[in-house]
C-alpha cells in the first residue's frame, strides 16, 4: 500500500498574502516577482534609466543578483544556473545572462539581458510562429502557473495540466517566437502574451521582454508560488544550437522549476519579554515568535557572492524576532559544516565580515524602499561573526554595548553556532507597534577561502526595495487574531521507496484525520517507508 500523507500546517506571528508560502516551495530555487509601478515598454530594450524594470526582481545591484555566468573554478563551469545540453560556454562573453521578473495586476513581465559575441539565426525565419527556434539563439520562458508540479517530460501543447496554466513561450534573436508547448495561447501586444528582443545598449549582446498576461497561467495572486525559469540557447556558427543554459530544472519538466512567489516576504514579530542577549537560545525566550527556516530552496542567494548549488547541511539557518517596548530582538541558529572567522579579528569593529562566516541584518525603518540602503538615523546593516566581530558602517555607526544602540553575543554549537542581535528602537526611527519595516536577514558562508556563499531571506543586501516586510505587533503571541499562538511548517519529498518529513514545531500523527493526535518523537528530517500503514501528520 502506497503512503498517504496529510498535513495540517499551523502557522502563528505571520500576516499578509504569503503567511504560509513555505509549504508551497520545493526543494529548488526561489525567486520573488516584485510589483512594478507601471508596464515597461515590450520593445527587446531593457532600459534600466527610465523604465520600470529598474524595481524588478532581479534589478538590484547594478551587477545584476539574478544572473548566470561562466566560473571556471566550479565543476560544471556554471555559477547561478545549470547546463541544459550541449558544452558549456567558454567564457562570460561566449554566453551569460542576467535575468528580471515583476508584475502588476495583470501580467507577469520577464527581461532577459543576454552577452553573447556571436548570437545565430538560421534556423527560424524573422518574425516567425513555431519554427525551430531551439537551433538558433533565443530565450525560453517556461511556467507552472498552478505550481502542480506535472512529474513527466510534456512537449505535446495539448495536456491541459501544462497549458491550461503556462508552458514554454520563447523569442529568439530576430524575433521568431514559439508557443505550441503553451498551447498556443494567442501572440501579440494585445493577446495573451508577447515578446521582442534586440541589440541592447551595452554592445555585448541583447535582450529580450516578455510579457505574459497572468490570466494565461492561472491567474496566480500576490503571496501564490508558481514554478518558473529561464532557458537560453546559443547557436554560434549556424546549424544546431552549441548549447542550452538553464537557470533551474529541465527544460518542459514541471517538476524540476524553480519557484517564483508573486510579491515579497512577509513577517510579524509578536511582543514578548526580552530575551537575554548571550548567545543562547532558551527554551522560554522568543515565546510564540515564528521560526523562520532559511536554506537553500526558501532563501535567496546573491549570486555575485557566490554560487547557489550546495550540499544539504552545508549552511543554513532558522531565525525568529520578537519585540518589546525598548528594542528588536533576533535569534539566529546557523547550521554550518565549517566555522571561518580568519579575516576580520576577534572583537574587532567594522572590519570585513563579509568575508567570513556572519550573519548581516538590515533595516529600512521608514519604508522607503530605496534603490539603495537609506541613510536615516541607523538605519542600515548590522553585522555579527561567529568571533564576536562586528560591523555597523553601513548602519551609520551607532554605538555598540549592553546598553547602546545595540548589542550582540555569539556561541558555538554542535552544528555551527548561534547569535543574538538587540537594537533599539530608538536606533530605528522609533517605530511604533503596528509598525511595518523593510527588514532581511543574510548568511555569509566562508569554508577558509573567503566568502563562498551569501544567502538571504528576503532580497538583496543594501536594496532596500528588494527587502521582506517585518511588521511589530502589538499582541502578545497568542493574543489576536494577528499572532495565534502555535505554529509551524513541514515540507514532504519522496525518494524511492522513503518519504522524508521535514517540519518546524511539534510533529503529531494519526491514523485518521479525526485523530486522535498524539505526538511523534525524534527530530527533523525523518523518513518514512512508503509501503508503510496509512498515516495523517500536521505540526503545532
Amino acid at each position: 500500500m502506497s503512503i498517504r500523507l496529510r498535513f495540517t500546517l499551523f502557522l502563528f506571528a505571520m500576516s499578509g498574502p504569503l503567511a504560509g508560502f513555505a509549504e508551497s516551495l520545493d526543494p529548488t530555487k526561489t525567486r520573488y516577482s516584485l510589483p512594478l509601478p507601471e508596464p515597461p515598454t515590450i520593445d527587446g530594450v531593457i532600459d534600466l534609466d527610465s523604465e520600470s524594470w529598474v524595481w524588478a526582481g532581479g534589478a538590484a545591484g547594478g551587477g545584476g543578483n539574478w544572473r548566470v555566468t561562466v566560473d571556471d573554478g566550479l565543476e560544471d563551469f556554471i555559477r547561478g544556473g545549470q547546463l541544459g545540453g550541449g558544452e558549456a560556454p567558454f567564457d562570460n562573453e561566449d554566453l551569460s545572462f542576467r535575468f528580471f521578473v515583476g508584475h502588476d495586476s495583470d501580467n507577469l513581465y520577464i527581461g532577459v539581458r543576454l552577452t553573447d559575441f556571436d548570437p545565430g539565426d538560421d534556423s527560424a525565419d524573422a518574425e516567425s510562429e513555431n519554427g525551430q527556434t531551439w537551433q538558433d539563439d533565443s530565450v525560453e520562458v517556461f511556467i507552472d502557473g498552478d505550481n502542480s508540479n506535472f512529474a513527466e517530460r510534456d512537449t505535446t501543447g495539448s495536456n491541459p495540466e501544462i497549458v491550461d496554466t503556462g508552458g514554454q513561450f520563447v523569442i529568439t534573436y530576430n524575433n521568431a517566437y514559439r508557443q505550441a508547448e503553451a498551447g498556443n495561447p494567442g501572440y501579440g501586444p494585445e493577446e495573451a502574451w508577447y515578446a521582442r528582443a534586440d541589440f541592447n545598449d551595452t554592445d555585448t549582446g541583447w535582450d529580450a521582454e516578455f510579457r505574459i498576461s497572468l490570466d494565461a497561467i492561472g491567474n496566480p495572486k500576490p503571496g501564490d508560488v508558481i514554478g518558473f525559469s529561464i532557458a537560453v540557447n546559443d547557436d554560434d556558427d549556424g546549424g544546431p544550437r552549441e548549447r542550452q543554459v538553464i537557470w533551474a530544472g529541465e527544460a518542459h519538466v514541471e517538476a524540476s522549476y524553480g519557484n517564483l512567489v508573486i510579491g515579497g516576504k512577509q513577517l510579524t514579530a509578536p511582543k514578548a519579554a526580552a530575551p537575554t542577549i548571550d548567545g543562547i537560545l532558551g527554551a522560554d525566550e522568543y515565546a510564540g515568535a515564528t521560526p523562520v527556516v532559511v536554506d537553500g530552496h526558501t532563501g535567496v542567494y546573491n549570486i555575485p557572492s557566490g554560487d547557489d548549488t550546495w550540499e544539504e547541511g552545508d549552511h543554513s539557518y532558522t531565525y525568529w524576532v520578537t519585540h518589546d517596548d525598548e528594542a528588536v530582538y533576533i535569534g539566529v541558529d546557523v547550521t554550518d559544516d565549517e566555522i571561518f572567522t580568519d579575516t576580520a579579528e576577534a572583537g574587532s569593529e567594522d572590519g570585513q565580515t563579509w568575508v567570513d562566516d556572519s550573519i548581516e541584518i538590515f533595516f529600512d525603518p521608514d519604508e522607503s524602499n530605496d534603490a539603495g540602503r537609506g541613510g536615516q538615523n541607523f538605519e542600515g546593516q548590522y553585522v555579527f561573526t561567529p568571533n564576536g566581530a562586528r560591523r555597523d558602517n553601513e548602519a551609520n555607526n551607532p554605538t555598540f554595548g549592553k546598553d547602546a544602540d545595540w548589542f550582540a553575543e555569539t556561541q558555538e554549537t554542535d552544528k555551527g553556532y548561534v547569535i543574538e542581535f538587540k537594537v533599539k528602537k530608538s536606533a530605528l526611527l522609533s517605530p511604533e507597534d503596528g509598525s511595518t519595516l523593510g527588514f532581511n536577514v543574510a548568511l555569509n558562508d566562508d569554508d577558509g577561502t573567503g566568502r563562498k556563499a551569501q544567502l538571504n531571506w528576503s532580497g538583496r543586501p543594501h536594496s532596500e526595495f528588494t527587502y521582506g516586510k517585518l511588521t511589530l505587533s502589538a499582541n502578545p503571541a497568542g493574543d489576536g487574531d494577528s499572532a495565534p499562538a502555535v505554529g509551524g511548517s513541514i515540507w514532504i519529498s519522496q525518494s524511492g521507496g522513503q518519504v522524508t518529513l521535514e517540519w518546524t514545531g511539534s510533529l503529531e500523527s494519526a491514523n485518521s484525520l479525526s485523530g486522535p493526535w498524539s505526538s511523534v518523537g525524534g527530530s527533523s528530517p525523518m523518513k518514512v517507508s512508503a509501503d508503510a500503514q496509512q498515516r495523517f501528520y500536521r505540526v503545532r
